[in-house]
């Protein structure tokens, strides 16, 4: 008898006899190339036609130091995490930072599961 069981990630788990191997699927252990995740001055690519409308408007509205873009729904486009630093933010607290990129990013925001953002003044 084998049984499976899913996992995180829609990993499935097969137990069977004392005989058998348990199996893990490879997606168990999958990894994520996060080739978005590069500086302004590295340059940027992207895995979603949506990071590089996200970190384009970004990029034009804030003319960040540091800016990166990651679609962290795997690949959906629904849950994204955004690191900005930006002399445009010297002047504000972090809760009207996170007001200016949410003005920003209002629509694409509207289409979204959810948004990590952090924001850093550049000084």
């Amino acid at each position: 008898m084998i049984r499976t069981t899913i996992g995180k990630n829609g990993a499935s788990i097969k137990f069977g006899t004392s005989r058998s191997l348990i199996a893990i699927k490879a997606s168990l252990f999958q990894t994520r190339r996060w080739t978005s995740a590069q500086t302004v001055k590295q340059g940027q690519t992207f895995e979603t036609k949506e990071e590089e409308t996200v970190y384009k408007k970004l990029q034009e509205a804030l003319n960040p130091k540091q800016l990166t873009v990651h679609d962290i729904s795997g690949g959906c486009g629904s849950m994204y995490n955004i690191v900005i630093k930006s002399d445009k933010f010297n002047t504000l607290t972090t809760i009207k930072q996170h007001k200016l990129v949410n003005g920003i990013l209002k629509e694409e925001i509207s289409k979204w599961h959810g948004l990590q953002l952090s924001t850093k003044k550049d000084k």
